[in-house]
């Protein structure tokens, strides 16, 4: 018997395809996360933001992100210019409407103040960003897996705000 039949496709059957933002500042790790994103075979539904203040207008659907869907899962960097990582997970976990959307948290450091701060403010996962790609893409495959397929996310429809 051949195993050629075999899927590697990295997500499976039942993980639903998430719409997932990626808050990320600066751009030699916007391309390691794309990247890393691309590795882990999930191109479909992400959408990037490059500072916090965009963050919080693409999940408030303001300016010109009006049109654009509630994610279903946020990748948020701390290090963001004008309003901190920090700001923007205390304002959309503190905002009902939003405060349903799972946030990873990555950062360059696992600082201990930081890692506390994450998850006062209801961060769902802090995570300490890989330097190389392969465990990067291995870590964001585990992720959107887990919040695709493992539990169940809130349905929100495009007119919830």
């Amino acid at each position: 018997m051949s195993n050629t039949s075999m899927s590697s496709d990295p997500c499976p059957s039942k993980a639903r395809q998430l719409e997932v933002l990626v808050v990320q500042s600066n751009p030699a790790d916007t391309a390691l996360t794309l990247e890393a994103f691309k590795v882990a075979g999930l191109t479909s539904g992400l959408h990037c933001v490059a500072d916090g203040e965009d963050a919080l207008m693409y999940v408030g659907r303001q300016g010109k992100y009006a049109n654009v869907g509630i994610p279903d899962l946020i990748f948020l960097d701390l290090s963001q210019p004008r309003i901190t990582g920090l700001g923007v997970l205390k304002l959309i976990k503190s905002t009902p409407s939003l405060m349903h959307i799972p946030i990873v948290v990555a950062a360059g450091s696992d600082n201990t103040e930081f890692v506390r701060e994450v998850y006062r403010l209801n961060g769902n996962c802090f995570m300490r960003k890989p330097g190389e790609l392969p465990e990067f893409a291995r870590f964001i495959r585990a992720c959107y897996e887990f919040w695709g397929s493992v539990i169940t996310l809130e349905n929100h429809s495009p007119q919830d705000g």
